[in-house]
């Protein structure tokens, strides 16, 4: 006999609103050489790695409300970009997401080999929240 067992997309719905919507969002751009930290690390941990100066700000934003997307069968959050841009050079090989006031991130990105961005210079990640069964 087989089990067959569906997530209501109003439990989707539900999780998407607990975990993500109307909280801040920040991403961070780090650093990383000698140390070894991991997704598993704490925001603290990264916060200590995190660029300082030369015109680098901390990308921060509400996560809006999302919908079900029934083509890919996921509660999906309208896209977010968050973008930095250089006033003066620097470099960094890790993004770092995370909700305000949690005490782990939501995601590491690890940029190999690292990114450099000259004075003017823009990088922009293209971030999706999506709550699948």
């Amino acid at each position: 006999m087989a089990l067959t067992t569906t997530i209501s997309t109003k439990e989707l719905q539900r999780q998407a609103s607990l975990v993500f919507e109307g909280k801040t969002l920040k991403v961070m751009l780090c650093s990383l050489t000698t140390t070894t930290y991991t997704a598993e690390s704490t925001v603290a941990n990264w916060q200590s790695v995190e660029l300082s100066g030369n015109g680098y700000v901390r990308f921060s934003t509400v996560i809006p409300v999302g919908a079900y997307d029934s083509v890919l069968g996921v509660y999906a959050i309208p896209d977010i970009t968050a973008s930095f841009i250089a006033t003066s050079g620097y470099s960094f090989n890790r993004v770092v997401l995370y909700i305000d006031g949690q005490l782990y991130p939501h995601s590491v990105i690890t940029e190999d080999p690292q990114i450099i961005l000259s004075t003017g210079q823009t990088q922009s990640y293209v971030i999706k929240l999506r709550q699948d069964d």
